[in-house]
């Protein structure tokens, strides 16, 4: 592993891996950040925001684990089908394998409940309650 990366080789292959079954659950684009995340927040808005077009069908998991934080941000469609009860309990299920030492395994946890939880948006005139 180059020195001050977070992540080896085979724990790349493993998180990719994640990322894609999230996305084909989902449907939704699907970026997971391990770095420094200077300005919190405010740096994973900027990170989603370099996805271009494709950032209204995103969901950036971000880590810093430097400083122990993450951030999950959506774009517009994204943040339609994923509540934020959602994303608050993918940050609950990924901080708490954090906390134990798995990156991956919190990773992974966190983008399946993510997956399994990503909700078409209700049409009024379509859908019956």
């Amino acid at each position: 592993m180059p020195v001050g990366d977070p992540v080896s080789p085979a724990q790349r292959t493993a998180i990719a891996q994640a990322v894609a079954s999230a996305e084909a659950t989902s449907g939704l684009l699907v970026r997971v950040h391990i770095g420094a995340l200077p300005d919190g927040r405010a740096s994973a808005e900027r990170l989603l925001s370099e996805s271009g077009a494709s950032a209204v069908e995103t969901v950036l998991v971000a880590v810093d684990p430097a400083s122990r934080s993450l951030e999950i941000v959506t774009g517009a469609r994204a943040a339609a089908v994923l509540s934020d009860r959602t994303c608050g309990l993918a940050s609950l299920a990924m901080t708490s394998s954090f906390a134990a030492g798995d990156l991956v395994g919190g990773l992974r946890a966190g983008l399946q409940l993510i997956a399994d939880h990503a909700r078409s948006p209700r049409t009024p005139h379509l859908d019956t309650v």
